[in-house]
């Protein structure tokens, strides 16, 4: 379920929260439980400008591509779990980049929210089952039919090249 966020914690107290834009794996809710038990799912989002792909590495990042977009969900994360996230990522061994972009909200607001770009932007093929769980969020989320279909592109295939 998605909702919006007092920015509240326990007792009443102001925490301290950014923005997140996921366009993977962490639109998962289920592994983001496990990862950030503090984020909080606000809305879809569409970050333009880029395009989604799975890289050498066999998971997802967004790449410059002028006439594209990426549709994908927003969290508020507390500072806690955007360490966490950190670490999940690879940030401290270069494996991610942390950037701040512009997204437009479900609502139609444009925000600047944190954005993990991978450093390899070079196209690859995905980790066995990883797309499936993007699929299966892209689906919850009724993200546009094309934009699942492009994402179903990804798809890893047990046969080799011959």
């Amino acid at each position: 379920m998605i909702a919006g966020s007092n920015g509240k914690g326990m007792a009443g107290v102001k925490m301290e929260s950014r923005s997140y834009f996921a366009y993977g794996s962490n639109m998962g809710e289920a592994q983001m439980r496990l990862r950030c038990s503090a984020a909080v799912p606000v809305c879809t989002a569409t970050l333009s400008g880029y395009r989604f792909i799975i890289n050498k590495r066999g998971v997802a990042t967004v790449v410059p591509s002028t006439e594209s977009q990426v549709h994908g969900l927003l969290w508020s994360l507390a500072e806690a779990d955007e360490r966490e996230l950190d670490q999940y990522e690879g940030v401290g061994h270069g494996t991610y980049t942390k950037d701040e972009l512009s997204v437009m909200t479900a609502s139609g607001d444009r925000i600047s929210a944190l954005v993990y770009v991978a450093a390899n932007p070079v196209e690859g093929v995905a980790r066995p089952g990883y797309v499936e769980g993007i699929l299966d969020a892209a689906a919850r989320l009724s993200f546009p039919t094309e934009y699942q279909k492009e994402l179903k592109q990804w798809l890893s295939t047990d046969e080799s090249p011959s």
